[in-house]
């Protein structure tokens, strides 16, 4: 199955199902959740986000 991702920072995301084409599944990237301790809809949606430089990965606290 093809993935879409639909990123979101500091919005809402409103999707209509039926605009989606046939065979393709859509996930919603939303980083203010993310940013707040949420997780990614699934891992490639994480690759993705590193990957085309969208989300930073966060920096171990020195201890």
């Amino acid at each position: 199955m093809n993935k879409i991702f639909v990123t979101v920072s500091g919005g809402c995301a409103y999707v209509t199902e039926d605009t989606v084409p046939q065979g393709f599944e859509l996930e919603i990237i939303d980083f203010d959740n993310i940013e707040a301790g949420g997780s990614f809809p699934s891992k490639e949606a994480r690759e993705y986000s590193i990957k085309h430089n969208l989300y930073e990965l966060p920096r171990a606290l020195p201890g």
